[in-house]
């Protein structure tokens, strides 16, 4: 026979759990997403994350420069067939270059590609490419909420890659 909580330890439960909610939804509010603000209390990290702003270092197996890797290796086109990743493919060019080289790559559905239900640019990126690529999605996926101070992931991932790109 299952073992069952008694009433009282169920109303704690529940309680406990909306105090935990409560405290992780105060330290989310609480992420900054201003890189600068951070050299203080982080000046190694912060030094490395300002020297990728070079983009003079080049290598055989990559570099800091901005080389069109599908010319460069006309298979990965075969490789990638089906993905946005087959249409445009940039080297990486560092994190402080991550938002400007989104913002122009080919995959997210920029630049100024008219996005229907039938176009070519219908199965571009999702707007997911922001989370790994953008400090600032919390703010971005409140500013979609209903509430406008909770966080709605669903309405932020509904969305297009090129959504979030300003238009030209």
């Amino acid at each position: 026979m299952a073992k069952q909580l008694k009433k009282w330890q169920g109303w704690a439960l529940f309680g406990g759990s909306m105090i935990v909610v409560f405290l992780l939804g105060l330290l989310e509010d609480s992420i900054v997403a201003q890189n600068e603000k951070f050299k203080a209390d982080y000046p190694h990290e912060y030094e490395t994350w300002a020297m990728t702003e070079d983009t003079t270092f080049r290598s055989m197996f990559n570099g800091s420069q901005e080389t069109d890797e599908l010319a460069d290796r006309p298979e990965m086109v075969i490789l990638w067939a089906g993905y946005a990743f087959s249409r445009h493919y940039n080297t990486p060019r560092g994190h402080k270059h991550a938002l400007e080289d989104m913002r122009k790559i080919l995959r997210t559905g920029n630049p100024g590609i008219q996005i229907t239900p039938d176009s070519i640019a219908a199965d571009m990126q999702p707007a997911t490419c922001w989370t790994c690529k953008g400090p600032d999605v919390p703010r971005m996926m409140r500013e979609l909420s209903a509430s406008k101070s909770v966080m709605d992931p669903a309405n932020f991932y509904a969305k297009s890659g090129a959504s979030w790109v300003p238009k030209r």
